[in-house]
């Protein structure tokens, strides 16, 4: 599809990042997001996070701060077991698939607050 652009020429766009979009999706009520992609379910947000990933790549974009959250996650909180997190945090959760997406999405927020306090020396 293609888009007219007036005499000052297209807006530029800038990339979201994947953590960038986690941390929205946190914060604007995760039920809402899930529910436009069909279900609150894990699966679902594992196929979106390795979708947006391969997008990015098809793109020539490498999502450095993912790659870190990932190796974080797994090698200082460990959280990231071989099964997937969503085995793992379903599990934790009892099989309630709203409360293990809301732990992932907390462990995002936590490595970008840390990565924000190191950024600024603190």
């Amino acid at each position: 599809m293609s888009e007219e652009n007036d005499a000052t020429g297209p807006a530029p766009h800038r990339h979201v990042y994947l953590l960038d979009y986690l941390m929205r999706m946190r914060q604007e009520k995760t039920r809402g997001l899930l529910l436009d992609m069909g279900e609150v379910n894990v699966s679902l947000l594992v196929a979106f996070t390795a979708g947006y990933r391969a997008c990015q790549s098809a793109n020539g974009i490498r999502d450095e701060e993912y790659i870190r959250f990932r190796d974080w996650l797994r090698d200082v909180k460990h959280e990231f077991p071989m099964e997937g997190w969503d085995v793992k945090y379903l599990r934790d959760c009892d099989g309630d698939h709203e409360r293990a997406i809301h732990k992932f999405l907390d462990f995002v927020a936590e490595f970008v607050s840390l990565r924000e306090r190191e950024k600024q020396g603190g």
